[in-house]
């Protein structure tokens, strides 16, 4: 590999020297105007998208790479230290998002291949690591009884509890996911992801439809703002007044999506369905980062934390509305 790595430098250098070198600036500026016409959910992603390549764009700039020869193997391994206590989901990202733009670079500004950034990752440990506690049954009733006054956040946090399904799954979200016939909800029908991007970001699922997720279709609460907005924006201001009212810190909405899986496999629920509603490669993902039992509900060991919860996600899921 690092003979190949070694090969890709030198073959830029000798690009760069019969070639129009160009500005990683200028890269960078033709990357954001050909993602923001051809990726799919371009609004949504767009604000997470120019943060990123803000923060390339300074990167780059400390390590004085200007043109794009100016990148190599070994500035690019000192990108996670440069990025310092961030956590290793966000540099991984970082990291995905920067071989998306040499590869857009590649092929669409004829540049030659750029191998600097190929299989550098972070590892995930305890201390790079967000931690997401979820929510106490208690607090998801306060929670829940809060929101009651602002319907349409009311009923999609009501089905993120339910099914676990993530706030860009929430904004992108149409009746055509909704399959009243089989009693079903495909989340994500078709895999969205950007034209360049290398990983796919959301995976499809089908989820089925309880009692009380049936009475959310129904209200249609859920539809009304939806129409391509930025939903997690508006929820991050609505949590602030909440969090300020009800005393419950850390509200957001992917804490929403660990509760759902902490309280369902608490209830007695196989891991391997639990791991499939979320949409998870595989239910390593699942035990590693999302779903833990939680005893603090009840005193009585395991039996009684089963019980206090397999109530809780029954009343959920048959009995909210009444």
């Amino acid at each position: 590999m690092e003979k190949k790595l070694i090969l890709g430098d030198f073959l830029l250098s000798i690009t760069n020297l019969r070639e129009k070198r160009r500005k990683w600036g200028e890269i960078l500026e033709n990357y954001l105007a050909d993602f923001a016409k051809t990726a799919k959910a371009k609004k949504n992603w767009k604000t997470q998208v120019e943060r990123q390549v803000c923060t390339i764009k300074t990167w780059f700039s400390s390590q004085k790479i200007v043109y794009y020869g100016d990148l190599t193997r070994e500035k690019a391994r000192g990108y996670a230290e440069w990025r310092g206590k961030k956590s290793a989901s966000t540099i991984n990202k970082e990291l995905l998002r920067i071989r998306s733009i040499i590869k857009f670079a590649e092929r669409f500004l004829g540049q030659a291949p750029n191998f600097a950034f190929e299989k550098i990752s972070v590892s995930e440990t305890s201390e790079n690591t967000r931690l997401v506690t979820p929510f106490s049954i208690e607090e998801c009733k306060i929670l829940l009884k809060w929101l009651k006054k602002y319907t349409h956040f009311h009923d999609m946090i009501l089905l993120m509890l339910l099914t676990g399904i993530e706030s860009k799954a929430a904004t992108l979200m149409t009746r055509e996911w909704w399959n009243i016939k089989e009693k079903m909800l495909f989340v994500f029908p078709q895999k969205i992801s950007g034209v360049i991007d290398a990983k796919t970001q959301h995976r499809a699922r089908k989820i089925p439809i309880s009692g009380t997720m049936f009475e959310i279709y129904k209200r249609a609460h859920i539809f009304i703002e939806n129409n391509g907005r930025r939903f997690n924006l508006k929820c991050q201001k609505l949590f602030k007044k909440c969090s300020l009212q009800t005393g419950i810190k850390n509200i957001h909405c992917h804490r929403f999506r660990h509760t759902f899986a902490s309280q369902a496999l608490s209830a007695g629920f196989d891991i391997v369905r639990v791991s499939k509603m979320l949409g998870h490669k595989n239910i390593n993902i699942t035990l590693k980062h999302y779903a833990d039992f939680v005893f603090s509900e009840s005193d009585a060991g395991f039996e009684g934390m089963v019980k206090v919860h397999k109530e809780w996600v029954k009343f959920l899921n048959e009995k909210y509305f009444g």
